[in-house]
């Protein structure tokens, strides 16, 4: 028993040799992760973000599953089930037109409300859609949506399936150049759509309405009307037909000969102008051209008393049915007519057409113009021309001659006009005073018209050669 204290009191020297082991502490680092924490960069991520798209992946299974797990909404009940009915076995249902709205009409099935577009409501566009308002049709339901609240029908479609037997019956009478009637079914800003019969429908463009020019398709026809056409095409590629209505009809131009004589007066309407003249329409479809050139002169300008939708008397100039052309001119009052012949001797009334200091053109007819010199004009010499005469006055004149195939035509103011031509005519060939004929360049007389410079009629019609010659014979002794 003495000896286990002392047993316990040799542990504790045992130990002592132990102590200077705390310096041995800085050998503790090799135990921390320091090591572990240099490598961190070498490991890799992927496995973490594999999880990730993993944990995803399974939560975007669970999230479906969840939602096919909840109690789906039951179907809207249909608002009217005999009308769905109808839908699903395509039966049509009776509906009543109660309003025409924006792109359609408000149409009234059953306990619902539905909608037909326009060009829903007849085989063509409904030109007047408040015709059909109260009006109770056959509809086919082409759309059902929302239990009834968004329903579409169609009248078309039914009209369609009706006509389709009857309308392949139709097209198969068509021919090309044959004539048929039809009645318009609708008008557009291009033309009439024309119902042939069963629905089938061609087209007669604006240009084919009438053998007048037509500028409004609803001023030829009207939709209802019934019209004579003539079949011009029949396209085999979508089944459309082009028609004329104005190759139906007889041509005016036939009868233009003899409806209209050369020289006669006719009333006739002023449809449009051009730089070169009016055109005219004589009788529906016959349009004459009346040319500027040929219009009896006046102060003011042509264009300024002649307007479109003027109405007045014509004279016709000529004719040619071949080429489908009226020549026409303005009726003027006291006009001789265009066929008169104009002779010398003839005593006539013209129109001061020009005024030049040599003479006066006077339109005499249409195409026929004369000149009017200044000594045979009747007024006294050195009067100012434009002091007695103005453009468009009328003034009696007298045929003198006439040159040149009737080009040149000379006159004279009646009374002292004339007085004094013929007293010209009446002096010997040697006194007779010249007609100049040389170009308006050269220097002429201002008091005295036409009549050649004294000192010029000596050398009239000489050359130069004749000159010399007169010039050396002076000289010599």
């Amino acid at each position: 028993m003495s000896e286990e204290p002392k047993n316990l009191e040799e542990e504790p020297n045992r130990s002592e040799p132990s102590e200077p082991s705390e310096p041995a502490a800085p050998a503790e680092p090799e135990a921390t992760v320091e090591p572990e924490a240099k490598v961190e960069p070498e490991a890799k991520v992927e496995p973490e973000a594999e999880s990730t798209a993993e944990v995803a992946e399974a939560e975007e299974v669970e999230e479906k599953e969840v939602a096919a797990a909840k109690p789906r909404p039951a179907p809207r009940k249909p608002v009217d089930p005999a009308l769905a009915r109808a839908y699903r076995t395509h039966r049509p249902v009776d509906g009543k037109v109660e309003s025409v709205i924006k792109g359609g009409f408000e149409i009234r099935v059953g306990r619902s409300r539905a909608f037909c577009p326009f060009s829903q409501i007849e085989m063509h566009r409904a030109d007047e859609p408040e015709q059909h308002v109260g009006q109770t049709y056959p509809f086919k339901i082409i759309q059902f949506r929302r239990g009834g609240e968004d329903v579409v029908l169609s009248r078309r479609a039914l009209l369609e399936d009706a006509n389709q037997e009857e309308a392949k019956a139709v097209r198969a009478t068509l021919i090309e150049g044959a004539m048929m009637q039809g009645h318009v079914a609708g008008v557009a800003d291009f033309g009439a759509f024309i119902d042939l019969g069963a629905g089938v429908q061609g087209l007669v463009h604006i240009s084919e309405l009438s053998h007048s020019r037509v500028t409004r398709v609803g001023d030829a026809v009207k939709t209802g009307q019934t019209v004579q056409v003539k079949i011009l095409k029949i396209h085999d590629k979508g089944g459309k037909i082009s028609l004329s209505i104005r190759q139906a009809q007889e041509d005016p131009w036939n009868e233009a000969e003899t409806r209209f004589a050369v020289g006669s007066r006719y009333t006739g309407t002023v449809r449009r102008l051009a730089d070169f003249g009016a055109f005219v329409e004589m009788s529906p479809g016959l349009e004459a051209l009346a040319p500027a050139r040929e219009f009896p002169p006046r102060e003011q300008e042509w264009t300024d008393w002649l307007k479109p939708g003027t109405e007045r008397e014509w004279i016709v100039l000529a004719v040619d049915t071949s080429r489908r052309r009226m020549s026409i001119l303005p009726a003027v009052d006291g006009m001789p007519e265009a066929t008169m012949a104009i002779e010398p001797g003839v005593e006539l009334t013209g129109l001061v057409q020009k005024i030049e200091r040599f003479g006066v053109f006077v339109w005499l007819a249409p195409g026929k113009v004369g000149l009017m010199p200044t000594a045979f004009t009747g007024i006294p010499q050195g009067s100012r021309m434009d002091s007695h005469f103005k453009i468009g006055q009328e003034v009696p004149v007298e045929v003198l001659d006439i040159a040149d195939g009737g080009r040149r035509i000379r006159l004279a103011a009646q009374g002292d006009g004339v007085a004094r031509a013929r007293a010209e005519a009446e002096k010997p060939e040697g006194d007779r005073r010249q007609r100049s004929d040389r170009p308006e360049g050269r220097d002429r007389s201002p008091d005295r018209g036409d009549q050649v410079r004294e000192e010029d009629q000596g050398t009239f019609g000489t050359s130069m050669a004749d000159l010399l010659k007169a010039a050396l014979d002076k000289k010599k002794p």
